[in-house]
């Protein structure tokens, strides 16, 4: 039949060859070739062809799935990245780094499965974070899927790999109180501390406010609007800012204006206001760059600092600028505006997260003991009998004795 494939010499053996979508797929059928075999080495070649047709519409096998290499899963990743614009795509990339270090470029993507749990061990020897290999196997697991979807490997053939547990005091935890924030901003120079405070009462990322332009701030409407194109979920939100309701906010964007320079797009400036620089989509990069050695000296500074892992003696900040928005979270709580309000502040996608983000501690522990202490819970209804005193009725209903001999109605009748 048309379509079905034939089979012919070439050398030793007998090949194939049939189409799928319209491609061609060839190989050997291994059968060679005898001419004193009366036609069965013929036979044997197109009983290979069958084979290999059928398992190819069932999709048990993929033409040439085994010169899939890592190098090709690596492309099918970098290309399904820029398909749906990720932001994150160098990050990914320098990540999967790790997995062709180890297996090698142009190792077989059909091997890699039974040595996963070898690569987990060369990595914990290499002293990476549990985080990081599942992050690592994860970004393996989807460059195999989407070999699967795109026909270049066979469900069949994808290794089913298991990631590591995560490890639970991996989370962290660290958060300021509104007072320790404003005694770590005496310790910073003026500009940074204008960031400090801002990612404070303003939970949002980091890398969020560094790209913050004044033409995302309105006076007229009293807002300021964080971009699609800024916010890593891809939505736009907008905050108040106005000497009423965010007087903080509201001093920060005005001293901000002070600082103003004309050539500047950018709200919070830095030490690279005076050059211009630019990304590789033709951007204009932030002017406020990294301020994380005034941040450590000034955590250190209010006695937010704890001992080096490998010396005894060198004393690091115990708290990263990314704990700013894990404290705006929980002061927005303990305030007492609502989770879903919270959410809208902040840009968080789903209350889980929102959960992660909001730390409970001792003393919150302590506040909630405190109130159940002082709670005396509602009145008791119960009325004590005194001492040879028949028990009230008051305030009970008995439930009549019914005759069922008798018929409540005026014609009713005994029944016998």
């Amino acid at each position: 039949m048309r379509g079905d494939g034939t089979v012919f010499q070439r050398g030793r053996f007998w090949h194939y060859v049939f189409w799928v979508d319209g491609l061609p797929v060839q190989g050997s059928t291994g059968v060679e070739v005898a001419p004193t075999s009366g036609g069965t080495d013929a036979e044997c070649a197109r009983r290979v062809l069958a084979q290999k047709r059928e398992a190819a519409k069932r999709g048990d096998e993929v033409p040439h799935e085994e010169r899939l290499t890592l190098t090709d899963l690596r492309t099918l990743l970098r290309e399904n990245y820029e398909f749906k614009k990720n932001r994150s795509l160098h990050t990914a990339l320098s990540t999967f780094k790790h997995v062709t270090g180890f297996f090698g470029e142009r190792a077989k993507a059909t091997r890699i499965g039974t040595r996963i749990e070898q690569y987990v061990s060369h990595r914990r020897a290499e002293g990476a974070a549990e985080g990081s290999i599942r992050i690592e196997l994860a970004l393996l697991n989807r460059a195999f899927r989407l070999a699967v979807k795109k026909k270049r490997l066979s469900p069949r053939s994808r290794p089913d790999i298991e990631l590591p547990p995560e490890d639970p005091t991996a989370v962290r935890r660290g958060f300021f109180r509104r007072e320790a924030v404003e005694r770590l901003c005496h310790h910073l120079p003026a500009a940074v501390a204008d960031v400090v405070l801002f990612l404070f009462f303003c939970p949002w990322r980091i890398g969020a406010a560094r790209r913050l332009e004044w033409r995302d701030y309105s006076p007229i409407e009293q807002a300021l609007t964080l971009r699609p194109e800024l916010n890593k979920t891809k939505r736009e939100v907008k905050i108040p800012v106005d000497p009423e309701h965010t007087p903080e906010l509201m001093a920060v964007i005005e001293r901000q204006h002070a600082r103003r320079r004309p050539d500047c797009p950018f709200i919070f400036h830095g030490k690279l206001c005076s050059t211009h620089r630019v990304d590789k989509q033709g951007h204009q990069q932030p002017c406020l760059g990294d301020f994380q050695k005034v941040w450590d000296r000034a955590c250190i500074a209010i006695g937010y600092g704890r001992l080096a892992p490998n010396d005894s003696k060198a004393i690091k900040p115990a708290r990263t600028p990314h704990d700013l928005r894990r404290s705006g979270v929980k002061h927005y709580i303990d305030a007492g505006v609502d989770p879903h309000t919270v959410m809208q502040w902040s840009g968080h996608r789903t209350e889980s997260m929102l959960r992660r983000y909001h730390i409970i501690d001792l003393e919150d522990l302590r506040r909630a003991g405190k109130r159940a202490s002082e709670y005396r819970g509602p009145a008791d209804n119960v009325r004590t009998l005194r001492d040879g005193a028949p028990p009230s009725t008051e305030g009970t209903a008995t439930e009549p004795l019914h005759d069922h001999g008798k018929s409540s109605g005026a014609g009713g009748r005994r029944l016998s």
